[in-house]
């Protein structure tokens, strides 16, 4: 175990390493696409690059984790614990099957142009700076680092309609959800003294806390309501999804969703465990209303594409029910689910990117019919994946959802377990149908696969690699679940007062 000082400007730049890294690793990026920026294989070189920067970042992340690296000293802005560690493996990991996703698909769909690769590579320094906030500075801060560039990612396409109107409505309602926790961020600094999670859990702990620390939990809930997706501050996500590049729509619905709700859990956890008999009911109506809502209406949806960003919404339903135990058991839970859902939706919609064009919004059951027969490597790894969504046995979407069960049962809650599983089988009517289509079902001459998309090789590569985890952790489990558990574990559960520290 090794202590790090976080009072010095050395130690917090050592526990800030993978960040640092990758930040230094998108101004290079910058610089190269400033320098070489006018034909494919310039926006091929700046993908590997990023892509390279994202492994660095990795072992960096890597290295802190390996010497149980720990503070030292008072509470501090940067969270050093495994938790983080685990949220920040997540994120890099879904970046760079982003990053190797749109290797081709820039080119195929004439959007290789500079600024996407420093800009990807920005976004996810701050969902790691997310991931990491000890201090609701921090997390603002990596919020907003996060979502301006999303934003721009979001209206990549400049060719597209769909994908402007995915940009605007992302970066209006995303500033309306910063407004809400910045005004939440006050009230508890008002309320506490300190924007610390820590000592904002210690002064807390002594009671119910005063009237001005309420209203800013509830501002806090609304804005990261916000940024998950859940229901009903959700009507951003299905426009945005559907507009957005396919590559970027998987980061917003995996590395953006896992930044959020790592966040979110440590906030809840650490800061507000005074208040659990407030903010547990407002999270459990969130994850009921997110639930129904989210299920209910992928069921009529008629393209793909839009079917899974109603499913995005469905599964922060489900991620909600763990965060709702505030145990750390269930921040084990979050971990574990997130991982298994950011693998198979990633893969999801990289399989996607390569059965259309023009943004894959047109893809539908009928176009997919005889896939099967077609292309029967790519027709079993989307229907693994829409299994895995569904959470059949045999595959880590089951193991996710199992975990998540017991994070609730253990707090002697069955409502909201068994709205989860009824829910899960309402998504049978939209999961199922996909693979019938691919293997029940004759091709139709006109389908819009007839443009014969194809996955490049190495995105190929990355999403038969997340295909292949889906099935392993499915069957071995016992590696994820123990990482998960014990990562959450680290999470402080309840702080003392601080009469009682001093």
């Amino acid at each position: 175990m090794t202590s790090i000082d976080l009072a010095t400007p050395g130690g917090v730049t050592l526990a800030l390493l993978p960040e640092v890294v990758l930040s230094a690793w998108s101004l290079v990026v910058l610089l190269v696409v400033a320098w070489r920026h006018r034909t494919e294989a310039d926006a091929r070189l700046a993908g590997w690059l990023s892509f390279v920067g994202l492994v660095t970042a990795g072992a960096a992340q890597l290295w802190l984790w390996l010497i149980h690296a720990t503070p030292a000293g008072l509470p501090q802005m940067v969270a050093l614990d495994a938790f983080r560690f685990a949220g920040n493996a997540i994120i890099l990991l879904m970046a760079a099957i982003s990053v190797l996703l749109s290797l081709g698909y820039l080119e195929r769909e004439r959007m290789a142009v500079p600024e996407y690769y420093p800009l990807m590579l920005m976004a996810t320094v701050g969902m790691m700076f997310l991931a990491g906030a000890e201090d609701l500075i921090v997390v603002f801060l990596g919020l907003e680092v996060m979502s301006i560039a999303v934003y721009v990612l979001a209206g990549f396409n400049r060719r597209s309609i769909f994908s402007a109107e995915a940009a605007l409505k992302y970066f209006l309602i995303g500033a309306f959800a910063s407004g809400f926790l910045l005004y939440g961020i006050a009230l508890v600094y008002g309320a506490t003294g300190t924007t610390n999670l820590t000592l904002i859990g210690a002064t807390l702990a002594s009671g119910a806390g005063p009237l001005m620390a309420r209203l800013g939990l509830g501002l806090l809930l609304i804005g990261f309501a916000f940024k998950v997706a859940a229901v009903p501050f959700h009507m951003w996500a299905p426009d945005v999804y559907d507009g957005a590049p396919t590559p970027v729509t998987g980061l917003m619905a995996t590395g953006v969703k896992a930044a959020g709700f790592v966040a979110l859990t440590r906030v809840l956890v650490e800061a507000f465990p005074s208040m659990l008999s407030l903010w547990q009911p407002v999270i459990a109506i969130l994850a009921i209303a997110t639930m129904i809502v989210g299920n209910l209406v992928a069921l009529s949806q008629r393209n793909i594409k839009r079917m899974l960003a109603y499913s995005s919404v469905a599964h922060a339903g489900y991620l909600l029910v763990a965060v709702w135990a505030g145990t750390r058991f269930a921040a084990g839970s979050v971990l574990l689910y997130l991982l298994a859902y950011g693998l198979t939706t990633v893969a999801s919609f990289g399989i996607l990117a390569s059965l259309g064009q023009d943004g894959e919004r047109t893809v539908g059951n009928d176009d997919i019919a005889g896939l099967g027969s077609r292309r029967p490597w790519t027709a079993l790894a989307l229907s693994i994946c829409m299994l895995s969504l569904l959470g059949f046995p045999g595959t880590f979407g089951f193991i996710g959802k199992w975990y998540i069960l017991q994070a609730a049962v253990s707090r002697q809650q069955m409502i909201l377990p068994v709205i989860l599983v009824l829910t899960s089988v309402i998504s049978a009517g939209y999961y199922l149908p996909v693979v019938m289509a691919m293997y029940m079902k004759p091709g139709r001459a006109e389908s819009v696969l007839a443009a014969g998309s194809r996955l490049g090789r190495f995105a190929g590569v990355a999403v038969a690699v997340s295909v292949a985890a889906v099935i392993l952790f499915g069957v071995w489990p016992a590696p994820a679940i123990d990482g998960g558990l014990r990562s959450g574990g680290t999470l402080v559960e309840a702080p003392a007062p601080l009469a009682a520290q001093e």
